[in-house]
């Protein structure tokens, strides 16, 4: 295996593992650092792809301005230390998300590529 795949492999990885940690992380503030973690992940496979330029702009951009503006926002918003409170919805947002994972799931497996 080349050294390359091993990088590519421990960034999706690493990008999989940020964007999962979102997803279910109970605390807004750890959600946030959890989706530096991501971008960070695609500037490095901007790297890996020769596109450096790209990289730069992501971490720029992305990890040193979008990410920091939402940790800003969320610190200076009160009940921080309560998390995110389940509501109503929760259990049909997960329904959809679900029955919309199984149709992409039929397109792509039934898909003639």
């Amino acid at each position: 295996m080349l050294f390359q795949d091993v990088i590519f492999w421990m960034l999706s990885v690493m990008a999989i593992g940020g964007a999962l940690g979102v997803v279910l992380a109970p605390d807004l503030f750890r959600a946030a650092l959890l989706l530096i973690v991501v971008f960070i992940a695609v500037a490095g496979f901007f790297v890996l792809l020769s596109a450096e330029f790209l990289a730069v702009v992501q971490v720029l951009i992305y990890v040193g301005a979008i990410a920091i503006l939402i940790i800003f926002a969320v610190m200076l918003t009160r009940d921080v230390q309560r998390g995110n409170l389940p509501n109503r919805l929760q259990i049909p947002a997960v329904v959809f998300a679900a029955l919309l994972l199984a149709a992409l799931v039929t397109v792509a497996v039934d898909t003639k590529w």
